[in-house]
């Protein structure tokens, strides 16, 4: 059998309505070698609608381990079947070109704009983040299966299912995919299930509630407290021990416009440490507001000099003045914070807790379509909990930097501007206190929390940072 055998319904004709692939591994090199195959399928149904969900990174790892040497035929190691996926869906090259992909390959055969647009509209492509062990093709009211066991599946391995002739397994099929797909009934959008992302969706890694690693999914699966996410916190101080806190922007998915902490993150899947994710999101958030949402500015990495954790019994603070004194005039200083265990032992600072995030929500009418009185969205609040374990860092910014409201505009505007804030302040401990408990629904339940349970580590800092930079002052000018 060729690829062209299995994309016909039960009258052997080309699908009307629905194609629906799940898991490509089997197929793929015949389809991505095929775009025309596609193309005159879409061509002869202008109803028709393809939809393919593709294994994960971490599924192509799982399959090029499946490989028993006595028993499997298939092989395919890892890196081919990433080479695969990419031909697939497309990537960067360099910083402005894209390579093309699947979709870009069957849009090449339509020979105008108009064309190719609505096209567009009628081929989706994700990506499944959950384990996979079948592999589908839904055409109307057939479907082919095969499962991935020892090896992966031939073509020849797939085995054919009709509505009328196996109506149990058949729908068991069609209510996997439909769970896959979470198409909204009113306008028919696919809108996908919190596992499913698109290619340059943000994956996290996902722990459990005994916090190990149990796989990569996207961030929108995690406003949910059965699982959890690692995250760092990081507080940055001026010299003169204000702290700077951030306005969450009105525009973001949930505490919209409510202050925050100076920065904040989860750990990326690539980063070797919480230490690396305190310092990438420094710079991200305080110097490249087009990273995450301009250009490089001035910080790097190699400006974020790591003291280690912050014990003030054991580095005194005119200790830890002398060290200040050996750093260039543009390096920031970062502490890993502590905290005491039951035993009263000093021990690196994690902050595991269920929070309540503020979501906003669109409403929708019986159609599917969103309500705009007066041009805006109208919305409606809930409140959803996630958990998460969260490495929390203190810093301390160069002299010139953020002295002042003028130096804090000046280097933080260009965030604001750029969406990833709506506001920046300085503030001193003891105003921030008294803030929260005047008018607590301003603040972010982080910032509640590490007021009220952790706020010895902040007066502590804050202090000792007034103290170093006061002695240091006066130690010049004499």
């Amino acid at each position: 059998m060729n690829l062209s055998d299995f994309f016909k319904n039960s009258a052997g004709q080309p699908p009307e309505k629905n194609l629906v692939i799940v898991g490509v591994n089997p197929i793929i090199v015949e389809m991505t070698a095929n775009p025309e195959l596609f193309y005159d399928m879409l061509m002869c149904s202008p109803h028709l609608k393809i939809t393919i969900i593709y294994e994960s990174d971490s599924e192509n790892f799982n399959q090029s381990l499946f490989y028993d040497r006595e028993r499997s035929k298939n092989k395919i190691e890892f890196d081919k079947l990433q080479a695969y996926r990419s031909r697939l869906i497309g990537g960067n090259r360099g910083k402005t070109k894209k390579s093309v992909g699947f979709i870009d390959d069957v849009l090449n055969h339509f020979k105008n704009d108009k064309d190719r647009i609505n096209i567009r509209e009628r081929i989706k492509l994700f990506q499944n983040n959950r384990r996979h062990n079948i592999n589908l093709i839904y055409i109307d009211d057939v479907i082919w299966y095969s499962e991935t066991l020892l090896d992966i599946p031939t073509l020849d391995m797939y085995r054919k299912v009709i509505s009328e002739s196996n109506h149990i397994l058949f729908y068991r099929y069609i209510d996997y995919i439909e769970n896959l797909l979470n198409t909204n009934n009113a306008t028919g959008k696919i809108e996908g299930n919190i596992f499913l992302s698109k290619a340059g969706d943000e994956l996290i890694q996902l722990y459990d509630i005994n916090s190990y690693p149990r796989g990569i999914y996207p961030r929108k699966a995690f406003y949910s407290d059965a699982f959890q996410r690692y995250s760092v916190w990081v507080f940055v101080f001026n010299r003169k021990g204000e702290l700077l806190l951030h306005k969450r922007s009105s525009l973001t998915a949930d505490n919209r416009s409510l202050w925050d902490k100076s920065v904040g993150g989860h750990v990326d899947i690539t980063d070797s440490s919480t230490i690396i994710t305190a310092k990438r999101e420094l710079v991200e958030e305080m110097f490249l507001p087009e990273a995450e949402y301009t250009k490089y500015m001035r910080a790097n990495l190699s400006d974020l000099i790591d003291f280690g954790e912050w014990d003030i019994d054991k580095r005194t603070e005119t200790h830890l003045q002398d060290s200040f004194n050996q750093l260039d005039k543009d390096d920031w200083i970062i502490f890993r914070a502590t905290d005491s265990d039951e035993i009263g032992e000093v021990a690196p600072m994690t902050i595991r807790r269920k929070s309540p995030r503020i979501i906003y929500v669109k409403d929708k009418d019986e159609q599917g379509n969103v309500i705009m009185p007066d041009g805006k969205p109208q919305e409606h609040v809930e409140i959803k909990y996630t958990r998460f374990m969260s490495d929390v860092f203190m810093c301390i910014a160069p002299e010139g930097y953020i002295d002042n409201e003028y130096q804090m505009n000046g280097l933080l505007n260009a965030a604001e501007v750029a969406g990833a804030a709506s506001a920046h302040k300085l503030i001193s401990i003891e105003d921030l206190i008294d803030e929260i408990e005047i008018n607590p629904n301003q603040f972010t339940d982080d910032m509640i929390y590490m007021c009220s349970e952790k706020k010895r580590i902040l007066v502590e800092f804050s202090e000792a940072v007034k103290f170093i930079f006061r002695i240091k002052e006066v130690y010049v000018k004499q």
